[in-house]
């Protein structure tokens, strides 16, 4: 199954939903170009990848392209959501776990931007 994302807004904040495989390819492309278009616009982002059954480098470097962002302020990044094990051990094996913060739930994620 390809990357399918789904955008809804909760609580003023835009929320990516994506589903399926997170790797290289269009959809993966499209999904980089369609968030860093609503963060250049200062939109609040949560990108969730509870749904996710793979990611491969292209995707992971995709997400790690947003969540540091030159220029970007802490508040202006945008929050992962993801309760799937596997991405967790990824960003601890690959030490991305120090400059990337996966949040639990969408409830913590929305949360994140008012603690700020």
């Amino acid at each position: 199954m390809t990357l399918t994302t789904e955008m809804y807004v909760r609580d003023d904040v835009i929320v990516l939903r994506c589903a399926g495989r997170f790797v290289a390819g269009e959809e993966t492309t499209a999904f980089r170009q369609d968030a860093e278009k609503l963060l250049s616009e200062r939109r609040r982002v949560i990108i969730n990848l509870t749904e996710v059954d793979h990611i491969d480098s292209t995707g992971l470097a995709a997400l790690v392209h947003l969540s540091t962002q030159k220029g970007g302020q802490e508040s202006e990044l945008p929050k992962l959501v993801s309760s799937r094990r596997y991405l967790t051990d990824l960003l601890r094996r690959t030490r991305l776990d120090t400059v990337i913060t996966v949040y639990v739930s969408e409830e913590e994620a929305v949360a994140s931007f008012t603690e700020r």
